[in-house]
């Protein structure tokens, strides 16, 4: 009986000795403040617990639907002037570590929404995310930046992150599945040029075998904010000089559209410092199934409403359907289709390519679909 007392006992020693050991290494390689590559830091980022943890500035705070699922924020801005914000506060970051932030949205007229991130008291330091902008459309959509942290070299927990409207008063938005986590990579870096690089791929939509749609809720305006990389780059000086130089080619495929529309125009523009400055180029292409046309212009021969700096990033480019009065068929700006019958043109089937080529070029349209 001794012996198996005795026995016991070590064993609960040797135990408490494992046991301490084993705390004792967590203990050495844990860092202060846990986080693992893939955990979110964003609190309630779903919105399935209502608005806690998300404050509004400018504007009313709801949940409920559209979402991508469940519930979603429900932002109205309630302003004519200023910009409506929703925000969250007191998130823990840490210094030189890339962080993937994932968001779905949606706005009831196609409106810009406003992504930064920055610390949450004076001088408000830029956290990895200047403000950049997305086009929000009236279907919803899923949005991704890659970037790493700057401004702090030891973990922070006074971050910002802000979704920031356009301006006006009744405008609404919808927020979802908000999250920022740390990944174990690299941010990709823009591709750099090969040396015999002469072609942008500035816009693209649909392909031979899956048609892009333009829908009664686009308005007539296909656009987007340029991509990162070439397609939005200084086509003026460093590794895509000579681009600014260069002509603009256009190929678009007419698959479908619910009546024909002969004498049709798509007008392709760049706007730069919001829609201050707006460069325009349209061609005629005959609204009718079957209808393939290909036509190119000198990046500088276009209509010019303010000239565009082709060394600064653009705000936003794509096509404008219009009619053969070189109206747009659009519902935006109090046009009210401009007399058109939208149901006529929209949805619209179409496969639309515009590609940057180098002064003394061609493209290759079999890299685009074509």
């Amino acid at each position: 009986m001794e012996m198996n007392i005795l026995s016991r006992n070590g064993w609960r020693v040797a135990g408490l000795g494992l046991l301490a050991g084993v705390m004792a290494l967590l203990a050495f390689v844990a860092p202060t403040g846990l986080w693992a590559a893939g955990d979110t830091v964003i609190v309630n980022g779903d919105f399935e617990n209502g608005t806690s943890d998300w404050k509004c500035k400018l504007c009313n705070l709801d949940t409920g639907s559209p979402a991508q699922s469940g519930a979603a924020a429900q932002m109205t801005t309630t302003r004519t002037s200023g910009r409506a914000q929703l925000m969250q506060n007191n998130i823990t970051l840490q210094p030189n570590t890339t962080y993937e932030l994932k968001f779905w949205a949606q706005s009831n007229q196609g409106e810009d929404l406003q992504v930064t991130l920055l610390k949450q008291t004076s001088p408000y330091t830029n956290y990895g995310i200047k403000p950049q902008n997305f086009n929000v459309t009236q279907s919803g959509q899923e949005f991704t930046i890659t970037f790493t942290t700057t401004g702090f070299s030891q973990p922070v927990s006074n971050a910002r992150l802000r979704f920031r409207a356009d301006k006006g008063k009744g405008k609404v938005y919808s927020i979802d599945s908000v999250s920022l986590a740390a990944t174990d990579g690299e941010p990709p870096p823009p591709p750099p040029p090969s040396e015999e690089q002469n072609e942008i791929l500035i816009f693209n939509r649909g392909s031979k075998s899956q048609p892009f749609s333009v829908t009664k809720s686009m308005s007539g305006f296909i656009m987007d904010q340029p991509p990162t990389g070439a397609a939005n780059a200084n086509w003026v000086t460093g590794q895509y000089a000579g681009f600014a130089d260069g002509t603009v080619y256009y190929r678009a495929r007419i698959i479908s559209i619910p009546q024909n529309q002969p004498g049709m125009k798509l007008g392709f523009c760049f706007w730069e410092n919001k829609f201050v400055n707006e460069e325009c180029r349209g061609q005629v292409i005959n609204g009718i199934p079957g209808t393939e046309m290909t036509w190119s212009h000198k990046l500088d021969d276009m209509w010019v409403k303010s000239p565009i700096n082709w060394a600064n990033p653009r705000t936003k480019h794509g096509f404008i359907v219009r009619n053969a009065k070189n109206d747009p068929v659009s519902a935006k700006k109090g046009w009210n289709w401009n007399g058109e019958n939208p149901d006529h043109w929209y949805p619209m089937e179409i496969h639309y390519t515009a590609v940057l080529v180098k002064t003394g070029g061609e493209p290759d349209w079999t890299k685009y679909g074509w």
